[in-house]
């Protein structure tokens, strides 16, 4: 059963994703909230990963090592970390997620500006096809922890792909709902 509280967020939500439609949503830092600062700047080499890798992106991508590029937990945490609350069709309550905008991803490892889509490939290879624009047009998460913790693979993680739901109630509808893969393991820019 939802909370009278929980039912009036989501109906301001919904009213403010009206008035924000409109406007560019990465730009409104109103969206999420920045934990850290990023420790990587444009112009400068990924870290190397020091630990397990938990992320490897393939594809037309200008950081390509051998065609890929691996992250480690550093290596993404250095990109800078955001936070937001969102509800999500998996979780009972708004959940608050904790990760990397997918936009600074990309600008990352330079995604190839010819590029128009990001296949998301999961652990238990499930893929999903996710237009790029998604990443300029919300602020699309690849979160790391969900309610302060980080998230194993029995709870969705190590990454799970979170859209700003609490912006717009359509970012949950079923076509959308393909695009929060969790346990995603891999990204094939094209």
């Amino acid at each position: 059963m939802f909370s009278r509280r929980y039912i009036v967020g989501i109906l301001a939500a919904s009213a403010a994703s009206v008035f924000l439609s409109s406007a560019p949503v990465i730009a409104d830092t109103a969206a999420y909230e920045s934990v850290s600062e990023a420790t990587w700047q444009p112009g400068t080499a990924i870290p190397a990963p020091k630990g397990p890798v938990i992320l490897r992106i393939t594809g037309k991508i200008a950081a390509a090592s051998n065609g890929e590029v691996a992250f480690d937990m550093a290596g993404l945490e250095s990109l800078g970390l955001v936070r937001y609350t969102t509800p999500t069709n998996w979780t009972e309550r708004p959940t608050t997620f904790e990760g990397v905008l997918l936009s600074r991803v990309l600008e990352a490892i330079g995604a190839d500006p010819s590029a128009t889509t990001l296949t998301m490939v999961a652990l238990n290879d499930y893929k999903a096809p996710v237009p790029l624009e998604d990443a300029h047009k919300w602020p699309v998460m690849l979160a790391l922890k969900e309610n302060g913790k980080y998230m194993s693979a029995r709870d969705h993680g190590p990454i799970w792909v979170v859209y700003p739901q609490h912006m717009d109630a359509d970012l949950g509808n079923y076509e959308m709902s393909a695009r929060w893969v969790w346990q995603l393991g891999a990204i094939d820019v094209q």
